[in-house]
């Protein structure tokens, strides 16, 4: 579960479309403290210090313009527009995308709002789910504190009914995954073990023949754009780009903190499909993907049709300069 910016309760729908008063990503926020403000700063924001400028904003002290500095840095994050001329603007590529794990297409199409904004003019995102429903699982409070994780940021109270929570999905489960979602919400066995993605290696069979009917349904698709265990699914689904010919016809994949499962697939000699891996570097801080793990995934491509844009920004798709030019200038060389 997400929780809200405003009160840090539970919650995890972006229906409302609240975005962050700087750059415009969309935030959670719950339904009472939506009717308490309009100004909000996502948390990207707030470490860089801007809270304080949107307080103001939002009390009247500055309503009608942000300073220089403010103003220039907001600036700076807003898309850049081709010129109504350009050819490549005639048309945009079609990029189906799939979500991680514990997640569906709503949430991922909240967390990629900010790069469909600086991509809208050249790509058209497609979100599905995947087929594989997961129960609702919460840890207990933990009350100890230290200096990275204060204890009163931390659930006080049962998780919240049911009816006010999306359904989560996964492109691969456990081999012992009994299929089954529940009625209600389970207690975790134990801590988030970083490593279960290593566990999850059942599913693909049951992924695959989805995939397949959503491209019958809803394609073409110009590329697959994956994010963690969906960059996984669209590494596999790319390394048999050829005998998928007719049934999944695409150009190219993006592949997002991604990892290669040890299949069968992935073994048959460098990947010819063209890719642009995306992921955090040594000091990137990504706690779910290790840089060395999507290294290891980019290398079983040809390089001579693989890009690698490295950040520092955590388990995150990156949209501020240099990264999203750089995912630009891959996207620009199949329009």
């Amino acid at each position: 579960m997400g929780t809200c910016l405003m009160c840090q309760c539970s919650f995890d729908d972006y229906t409302s479309r609240c975005r962050c008063t700087y750059c415009r990503m969309l935030v959670l926020v719950c339904r009472s403290c939506e009717s308490e403000s309009t100004v909000y700063v996502c948390e990207l924001c707030q470490k860089q210090g801007k809270a304080e400028s949107a307080q103001l904003i939002e009390i009247g002290e500055s309503k009608t313009s942000l300073s220089g500095a403010e103003f220039n840095n907001f600036c700076s994050d807003l898309p850049r527009v081709p010129r109504g001329d350009d050819p490549r603007t005639s048309r945009k590529l079609r990029i189906l995308c799939l979500h991680g794990f514990r997640q569906n297409a709503s949430s991922f199409k909240g967390r990629t709002a900010s790069l469909a904004k600086k991509l809208k003019k050249i790509t058209e995102f497609v979100f599905v789910d995947a087929p594989h429903e997961l129960p609702f699982i919460y840890q207990t409070p933990m009350f100890e504190s230290n200096e990275n994780c204060a204890s009163s940021s931390l659930p006080s109270s049962p998780p919240p009914p049911l009816a006010n929570c999306k359904k989560k999905f996964a492109w691969f489960v456990a081999p012992n995954f009994d299929g089954s979602s529940g009625v209600d919400w389970k207690v975790a066995n134990g801590p988030f073990d970083p490593l279960q993605y290593q566990q999850q290696t059942a599913g693909y069979d049951v992924s695959l023949s989805h995939l397949k009917n959503i491209f019958s349904r809803e394609g073409p698709f110009d590329g697959i754009l994956g994010f963690s265990q969906g960059a996984a699914m669209a590494a596999l689904i790319s390394a048999l780009q050829e005998e998928l010919k007719g049934e999944m016809d695409f150009k190219f994949v993006v592949l997002c903190s991604g990892f290669a499962l040890r299949m069968k697939a992935m073994e048959c000699g460098p990947i010819k499909c063209p890719s642009l891996h995306i992921f955090g570097n040594e000091h990137g801080k990504d706690r779910q993907i290790a840089n060395q793990t999507s290294k290891e995934l980019a290398s079983l491509y040809d390089g001579d049709c693989s890009a690698i844009v490295e950040h520092d920004n955590g388990h995150i798709i990156p949209t501020r300069s240099p990264c999203i030019d750089e995912i630009k200038d891959f996207l620009n060389g199949f329009l």
